[in-house]
């Protein structure tokens, strides 16, 4: 629905040789925030996950409350979605935790670039892992304006795979049924 968004990422690995890999899904709100005095800013924040799963919330003024959930238990890098002022016009930045500071920390390890205290307004899920040569690693991810279950709930974290592949393939014979109904038989 246009409230449930799911989001699946597969990384194939075409070479013969295992490949690390990190992959970075990540959310923010564009800047409006710094346009305008008394404009209300955005927030993101670790959500209290249930087991297996990783959940950012993203409250906004006008467009409410919405979760992102992500598949499995990963670390969350949150930084705030401001320019690097010092780097891009030898201005002191606002905060420490500029837009950049996801890259800084990933590609050249600089801990201090993200917020410790989990909360920003762009956050990135910092996944990492090796894909075997020949090999598919798939991540799945959820955008909703329902907050995680809780345990023992017909929602909880042990049907999210099932419920979303199950979804996904739906759509997908959707899709599929769609296109076959408007495209020339002659196409492949």
């Amino acid at each position: 629905s246009p409230e449930e968004i799911l989001i699946k990422i597969s990384i194939c690995n075409r070479g013969k040789d295992a490949a690390v890999l990190h992959l970075l899904p990540t959310l923010w709100f564009r800047n409006t925030w710094s346009w305008s005095e008394g404009s209300h800013k955005p927030s993101l924040e670790q959500a209290t996950d249930p087991k297996g799963m990783t959940v950012i919330t993203a409250s906004h003024p006008d467009l409410g409350t919405r979760y992102l959930w992500c598949e499995g238990e990963v670390p969350l890098l949150f930084t705030e979605n401001e320019t690097n002022s010092e780097r891009v016009f030898g201005q002191p930045n606002r905060s420490p935790y500029v837009k950049d500071g996801i890259h800084q920390y990933v590609v050249h390890g600089q801990r201090q670039a993200v917020n410790p205290l989990l909360t920003g307004t762009k956050a990135s899920a910092h996944y990492q892992f090796t894909v075997d040569g020949g090999a598919t690693q798939v991540v799945r991810l959820r955008l909703s304006a329902v907050a995680a279950p809780e345990a023992g709930d017909k929602g909880s974290v042990a049907s999210f795979e099932k419920r979303f592949d199950e979804t996904m393939k739906k759509r997908l014979q959707e899709a599929d049924a769609f296109y076959n109904g408007i495209a020339a038989p002659s196409l492949g």
